[in-house]
């Protein structure tokens, strides 16, 4: 998805920019769901949950389980961003932009996204010192004593929440970070491919980054061993000279050149998305972007169904492996314990013996497998429901709702401590105590009232195109600064109107990309859908896969309506009635599923809980 930074003016025409649909919605709905998620993590009494869990409903523990994977996809954004770059650069390719002009862009672009990272966790976001002020707003004197404790076992989310976390929370990794580093990287991996104009050749391309990726996940555990051998104990371990945590160095204690140096270590092998391995996952999605950027006529109609089979074998292998891995904790440990290492199945460095000797080597395998093959699975289901049937911008019309939470993404990301002060108001209003855990219905609660508040704000952001955003002052800068980028604005733009985003052509009206047309398809040839019955295998798949999936047996539901689509334009085939058979079982199974689940207490099941 190329992002516009065209500025609209009264004087001037809407310029519409070219988008993909899935990518807006995904990018929203990885947003939309990530405010819900860590919101919910926040809230939810989960200790008094698991300390009664015998005489809980079912549900309790199947939210358990699906919860914590959802929170992992952070992959799922990451492949989103890696596609969307990977179409900006090939546009500007064809445009005549030299390759040294895009490696330019990219680096710069990388560098600030990586500098705003760092100032988000440390200060201004919502783990940072100004986001934590709101977790402290019964007793703000609170929030500025100073409190030595760094010191910790382990890295938790919750562990300081005073003034003294930006003097070392500036370095805690997270995706913004990983995806920074991943334009810097697939930035200069492109200019290397695309050297004597050998980007035009795709497949050379797409078998490229291909190898890349499987060389990086080879590479994985060596450059996380090479870490250790420089930084003993990294990352969990601690920094002999202060006792600090090795990934997070405290600026005024520990040495410059563990501050300086700290960035590219976290980069290589930190607790969250390293890119060893999440390079890969980039390099996954610059093969879809460098797909789909070939012109309409030469679009292969199989290739989301290859890369769907591609995330399915991914994700079943993981999840085999994930189990294993569970059931065998369980075996040397307890159930305490593997369960809490499967909620730190978002935490891709958990799972991995240097947090905790009982977990096995390449646990992290499993993880990375089950999760990101998740996700591409996600990204191209989407693809293949949207832009491969010609159904953009009838989708995108009706999905501005979840497509609003991604047009500042960044700056969503860093303004979640609005959930903070809903789950002050709320446990206030409950309990009459203020940051008192809650249960379901109030923990619901809090996420539709943090979601509503959300909205409102973006309501009105949207009308002065986003100034002060995150990505305004990313913008503002670049566009002011890069040669590529200045060029595209007349003389007579402000240096602030620069960064503003074009609200009409990127949101409301812009060109909607299809990468099929089905009805030219059908002037062209009238036995085309009767022939390949494209619909109808497409509802035969989701109708399985929601089937035989816990977390994602809502395709069942998708698979009933689009088989009952196929009906209408291929005609009744074996196919769409095996499909439609298949998908009216799967929603009869999840609507029972979760109804018997909300009536069986968990100890009726006699697990060794």
């Amino acid at each position: 998805m190329a992002v516009s930074v065209s500025l609209e003016t009264t004087s001037e025409p809407i310029k519409r920019s070219r988008r993909f649909a899935t990518l807006d919605f995904a990018r929203g709905l990885a947003i939309f769901l990530m405010v819900g998620l860590h919101t919910l993590s926040l809230v939810l009494n989960i200790p008094d949950l698991l300390a009664d869990i015998n005489n809980i409903p079912l549900v309790n523990l199947i939210a358990l389980i699906i919860i914590p994977f959802y929170g992992g996809i952070a992959g799922f954004f990451l492949i989103v961003s890696s596609t969307s770059n990977m179409v900006s650069m090939y546009r500007n390719l064809e445009k005549g932009h030299s390759v040294k002009s895009i490696v330019i862009k990219q680096i710069i672009g990388g560098i600030l996204l990586l500098i705003f990272a760092m100032l988000c966790e440390g200060l201004i976001g919502y783990h940072g010192a100004f986001g934590n002020f709101f977790l402290h707003l019964d007793n703000p004197a609170e929030y500025f004593q100073y409190d030595q404790i760094l010191n910790y076992e382990h890295w938790t989310e919750d562990l300081v929440y005073n003034w003294q976390t930006l003097l070392f929370r500036w370095n805690h990794f997270e995706t913004i970070h990983t995806i920074a580093w991943c334009l810097i990287l697939n930035g200069i991996t492109q200019g290397l491919l695309s050297l004597k104009k050998n980007w035009q050749n795709r497949k050379r391309m797409i078998i490229s980054y291909a190898i890349l990726a499987v060389v990086v996940v080879i590479l994985t555990q060596p450059i996380w061993e090479l870490v250790k051998v420089i930084l003993p104990g990294y990352p969990f371990g601690f920094i002999s000279e202060t006792g600090n945590v090795q990934f997070t160095p405290v600026i005024g204690e520990d040495s410059w050149w563990r501050i300086i140096t700290a960035p590219f270590f976290s980069a290589l092998a930190a607790p969250m998305e390293p890119i060893f391995p999440y390079l890969a996952i980039s390099y996954i999605g610059s093969i879809i972007g460098v797909v789909i950027t070939k012109p309409r006529e030469e679009t292969n109609k199989n290739f989301p169904r290859i890369m769907f089979s591609v995330g399915s074998i991914m994700f079943i292998a993981g999840t085999i492996g994930v189990i294993v891995i569970i059931v065998g904790i369980i075996g040397t440990t307890d159930f305490d314990t593997a369960i809490t290492v499967y909620q730190l199945i978002p935490y891709h460095r958990h799972w991995s013996p240097d947090y905790a000797s009982y977990i096995p080597l390449f646990s992290w395998f499993a993880q990375f497998l089950a999760v990101n093959g998740f996700s591409l699975m996600l990204v191209m289901l989407l693809f293949r429901l949207i832009e491969y049937r010609g159904k953009s911008k009838k989708f995108s019309d009706k999905t501005r709702f979840i497509r609003r939470f991604g047009t500042v993404a960044f700056s969503n990301y860093n303004n979640q401590y609005i959930y903070y002060i809903m789950f002050y108001l709320m446990s206030l209003a409950l309990y009459g105590n203020p940051y008192n855990k809650l249960f379901w219905p109030g923990t619901f609660l809090t996420i539709f009232l943090t979601l509503i508040v959300y909205l409102l704000l973006l309501f009105g952001w949207e009308k002065i195109k986003y100034i002060g955003s995150l990505e305004w002052f990313i913008r503002t800068f670049t566009n002011n600064v890069v040669p590529a980028r200045k060029q595209k604005f007349d003389s007579s733009v402000k240096w602030w109107q620069k960064g503003l985003v074009d609200v009409e052509g990127t949101f409301y009206n812009p060109e909607w990309i299809d990468l099929v047309n089905p009805e030219e398809d059908k002037v062209k040839n009238e036995e085309l859908f009767l022939s390949e019955k494209r619909d109808s295998k497409l509802a035969l798949i989701l109708s399985i896969v929601g089937l035989v999936t816990i977390v994602l047996n809502a395709a069942s539901i998708f698979g009933l309506f689009v088989s009952l689509n196929a009906r209408k334009i291929e005609g009744r085939s074996k196919l769409n009635n095996a499909a439609l058979i298949i998908s009216i079982i799967g929603c009869v199974f999840f609507v029972t599923f979760y109804t018997i689940s909300f009536i069986i207490k968990i100890g009726a099941l006699g697990l060794p809980l």
